[in-house]
């Protein structure tokens, strides 16, 4: 719970200055690195609650259709649980790689829902630069994760040290 806690104001911050400052800038996706995070190293109820509530503040601050970026982050976190039961996103590589193809789904998944509603929206040239840019910061932000995790919720009490 204290990763939620965490997770959502710094997604707060970091969207209210993507799409106050820098709407049209091209800038990893960070909340679906944290998402892909979350859900590559335990599953609970808060990931899939993390996923919807930071699909549902991208949505929001965005003006995008509430509900469209929950249900891609929703479905992110679901593939990426049933992967990481066969897979193990640990090396850089992976995290890299695994971040960037599901930018690529959550990027067409957003597409398919706009266009579902008659909107015309650019589709490939966004999404790519998205993606390869959230592959290449995607590492050094799961390390940032990590530590703050790791400092939110210590492993072990004082007196449970054997």
């Amino acid at each position: 719970m204290k990763e939620f806690l965490i997770f959502l104001p710094l997604t707060i911050l970091y969207l209210a200055l993507k799409s106050a400052l820098f709407p049209n800038v091209p800038a990893p996706d960070v909340p679906l690195i944290m998402v892909f995070y979350v859900a590559s190293r335990k599953t609970s109820i808060e990931g899939v609650l993390l996923a919807f509530v930071l699909g549902y503040v991208e949505d929001t601050l965005n003006g995008w259709i509430i509900g469209s970026t929950s249900f891609s982050l929703v479905l992110i976190f679901l593939i990426v649980h049933l992967l990481a039961q066969k897979v193990h996103f640990s090396t850089q590589s992976m995290k890299a790689g695994g971040a960037a193809f599901f930018t690529l789904v959550k990027g067409l998944t957003l597409y398919a829902i706009i266009r579902f509603v008659n909107y015309d929206v650019p589709l490939l040239f966004r999404i790519i630069v998205q993606a390869v840019l959230t592959g290449v910061f995607a590492p050094g932000i799961m390390t940032l994760l990590s530590r703050v995790s790791a400092w939110a919720s210590p492993g072990a009490f004082k007196g449970n040290e054997n």
